[in-house]
């Protein structure tokens, strides 16, 4: 019996962006997604998002020096995440890795 190859994070990170890319999204979520993955997707680019104490998503583009765009709240990303993995066909390692990008946003408060 084979055991399943137990993959880095770098491997499924890329194996998420390749999923991912194809998939029709808004511009909106296609830079958080980017951002999520540290990709270039969207200009300005997503560089950083953080979760304020009352659970709005707030990102930093490249060349600002603040958070000042407002993303929506955090629970609408979780559930767009777990939409989009089913249309790109995300496996479990894939969809485990985004949204523990998602938990590391919520630690950084």
């Amino acid at each position: 019996m084979n055991e399943p190859a137990i993959r880095e994070p770098e491997e499924i990170r890329k194996a998420c962006s390749r999923k991912l890319r194809p998939v029709p999204v808004s511009p909106h979520f296609e830079a958080i997604l980017g951002c999520l993955l540290c990709e270039d997707w969207t200009v300005p680019r997503l560089v950083e998002m953080v979760i304020t104490p009352d659970s709005h998503l707030l990102g930093r583009c490249e060349g600002e020096a603040s958070f000042k765009t407002f993303l929506g709240a955090s629970e609408d990303l979780l559930r767009n995440i777990h939409g989009v993995a089913s249309v790109a066909e995300l496996d479990g390692d894939e969809i485990g890795y985004l949204v523990a990008k998602v938990v590391e946003i919520k630690r950084q408060k």
